[in-house]
C-alpha cells in the first residue's frame, strides 16, 4: 500500500501494460486500492499531486463537470449540492434525489441506489458475502449497511488498509471523483453482462451514435420481438422524429424542422426478428445556427407509428429510445 506522502512525488513511467492502482475511498491515509480498467491510457510521464487526481481528470475528460471541481481542494468535504450536480452531469441526468448527508455511509449507499436504478436491479435483494468485511461494521447505520456491502462487491468503494470503513467521516472531493468513476464503471459492466431481455410480443426501438469531426451520426432501428408477422403503419413520409436537447432541457435540434413530408401511408410487415432501420445526422448547430463544441446532450427518437380505430395501440416505450452523449 502507498500512502499519500509517497504518491505525491510519484512519477508514472513505463509501458501501457503496467497495472496502476489507486484508492477508491480514502481520506489522506492508507487505503485499499482498485485497479484501473485495462485499456485506459495512462500518460507516460505524469506527476501525481494527489491520489485522486487521475479520477478527477477522467471525469473531466468524459463529462462537462469542470464547474464542480474548479478551485476545489480535493481533501475538502463535499456539499450535498455538488454531489447532486455531479451525478446529474455524469451518471444520471434525471437524478433528483437528495442523500441523507455527505458521510461515507450515506454517499456510498446513495451511489449503490443509483447503480441499482440504472441497471434495473433491486438493491435490497443483491446478494453480499457473509463475512465481516470491515472492523468497524458495527458503526455503520443499519439503513446503509447492505448498500455499503454491495458497494464493496461492485468495487464502487473499499475501506482503508486497516479494514476500516470509517462510516461517519465526510466524503472529500477527491473521494467523490473516485466513487463516481467507480459507480459509472459498475453500471456499464452490469449493463454489458446483463442486457435487458425483451419479452415476446413487443417491438423494441434502439439506437447508437457516433461523433465524427463536425457532426453526430445517429443510427436507429425498430425490431420485432413478436412470434408472428406484425404490421407497422407509418402515417406519412416522416417515419421518425429526432429531437436533441441540451443539459438545461432546451431543444437545439428537431429533425422535422423546415422539412415537408408526403401524406402517403406506409404499411410495413415485420417478420419475427426483422429490423427496420434509419439514419440521421446533426451538424452540431443549434436552432440559431450557432456551432456547439462542448456540453452534454440527450437525443430522443420516436418512431411515428399510427393506429386505426379499434386497433390495439403499441406502447410508446416500444417506439422510443433515448441516448445521452457528450461533445
Amino acid at each position: 500500500m502507498m500512502n499519500k506522502n509517497i504518491l505525491k512525488n510519484t512519477i508514472i513511467a513505463g509501458a501501457l501494460s503496467t497495472m496502476m492502482v489507486v484508492p477508491s475511498l480514502a481520506q489522506n491515509i492508507n487505503v485499499v486500492p482498485i485497479s484501473i480498467k485495462e485499456g485506459e491510457v495512462i500518460p507516460i510521464s505524469y506527476k501525481m499531486d494527489h491520489w485522486a487526481q487521475i479520477h478527477k481528470e477522467k471525469l473531466l475528460s468524459t463529462y462537462d463537470v469542470e464547474a464542480i471541481f474548479k478551485d476545489k481542494d480535493l481533501n475538502a468535504p463535499i456539499t450535498v449540492e455538488d454531489f447532486k450536480n455531479l451525478i446529474q452531469l455524469s451518471i444520471s441526468q434525471e437524478y433528483d434525489n437528495v442523500p441523507d448527508g455527505v458521510t461515507r455511509e450515506t454517499i456510498v449507499y446513495e451511489l449503490t441506489k443509483i447503480w441499482a436504478e440504472k441497471t434495473g436491479r433491486n438493491l435490497e435483494t443483491v446478494p453480499v458475502i457473509k463475512m465481516l468485511i470491515y472492523q468497524d461494521t458495527d458503526q455503520i447505520d443499519i439503513k446503509y449497511n447492505h448498500g455499503v456491502m454491495v458497494a464493496y462487491m461492485l468495487d464502487i468503494a473499499k475501506g482503508r488498509e486497516t479494514r476500516k470503513f470509517d462510516p461517519k467521516a465526510f466524503v472529500t472531493y477527491g473521494e467523490l471523483a473516485a466513487l463516481v468513476n467507480n459507480t459509472d464503471k459498475a453500471i456499464q459492466k452490469e449493463l454489458r453482462s446483463n442486457p435487458p431481455s425483451i419479452a415476446p410480443g413487443k417491438f423494441e426501438t434502439r439506437g447508437t451514435y457516433e461523433v465524427k469531426e463536425d457532426k453526430v451520426i445517429f443510427d436507429f432501428e425498430i425490431i420485432s420481438h413478436y412470434t408472428e408477422p406484425k404490421e407497422l403503419k407509418l402515417g406519412s413520409g416522416q417515419q421518425f422524429e429526432l429531437t436533441i436537447t441540451d443539459e438545461k432541457g432546451e431543444e437545439v435540434y428537431r429533425y422535422s424542422d423546415g422539412k415537408f413530408f408526403t401524406l402517403a401511408l406506409l404499411y410495413k410487415e415485420l417478420n419475427p426478428g426483422e429490423i427496420l432501420k434509419w439514419q440521421d445526422e446533426w451538424d452540431m448547430t443549434n436552432k440559431e445556427g450557432k456551432k456547439l463544441e462542448s456540453g452534454k446532450y440527450k437525443a430522443e427518437i420516436k418512431i411515428l407509428a399510427i393506429f386505426e380505430e379499434g386497433e390495439e395501440k403499441i406502447e410508446e416505450s416500444q417506439l422510443t429510445t433515448v441516448m445521452e452523449f457528450n461533445l
